[in-house]
C-alpha cells in the first residue's frame, strides 16, 4: 500500500494559500475595524469636537426621575421625551449604573451639613479670571453646562 507523499511544489502551493488566505483575512478585519471607526468619527467631522447629542440631558431627566419616583418606577418608566415620536421603555434599553451611583451619592451628600469654605489661594488668581471660573459665582459667560465640563476635563 503506497502513501501518497505531497511534492516539494505542492506543499509550497498550500503554503503559499494559507498564507494568502490568512492576509486576506487579516486585511479583512482591519478594514472592518477601520470602517466601524470612520463611522463612529462622522459627527465629528460634521461638528468638531463636541457633544452634540441628547445623552448628556436624557441621563439627567433619568436620574431626576430615579430619585423622585424611586427604583420600581424607574424600570417601568416609559419615557415618550426620548426617540420622538416612539418613546423609549427605560427599564430595558438603560443601563442604569450611572443613575442609580448618582442618586446615591446625592442621598449620602444630603446627610451632611451645608458648609460653605472660602477658597484657598484666592489672592494668587488675577482678577480678571475670576469672572471665567466655574463655581466662583460670578460667571459672565452663564453656567457651565455638561458639556463644557466634558470638553474642558480630559478622559
Amino acid at each position: 500500500e503506497a502513501k501518497f507523499q505531497p511534492s516539494l511544489l505542492q506543499k509550497l502551493l498550500r503554503l503559499l494559500l494559507s498564507l494568502v488566505s490568512a492576509s486576506l483575512k487579516f486585511l479583512m478585519l482591519a478594514g472592518s475595524c477601520l470602517w466601524a471607526y470612520r463611522i463612529r468619527q462622522i459627527s465629528v467631522q460634521k461638528y468638531g469636537y463636541l457633544i452634540h447629542e441628547f445623552d448628556p440631558w436624557f441621563n439627567t431627566r433619568a436620574t431626576k426621575y430615579l430619585a423622585k419616583h424611586g427604583w420600581h418606577a424607574f424600570f417601568h418608566w416609559y419615557d415618550y421625551m426620548s426617540w420622538y415620536p416612539l418613546g423609549r421603555p427605560i427599564g430595558t434599553t438603560i443601563y442604569p449604573g450611572m443613575q442609580i451611583l448618582s442618586v446615591w451619592i446625592w442621598q449620602f451628600l444630603k446627610l451632611f451639613p451645608k458648609k460653605t469654605v472660602d477658597m484657598p489661594g484666592r489672592d494668587l488668581i488675577p482678577a480678571n479670571w475670576l469672572p471665567m471660573l466655574p463655581g466662583h459665582g460670578q460667571l459672565s459667560m452663564g453656567p457651565m453646562s455638561v458639556n463644557d465640563v466634558c470638553v474642558m476635563v480630559p478622559a
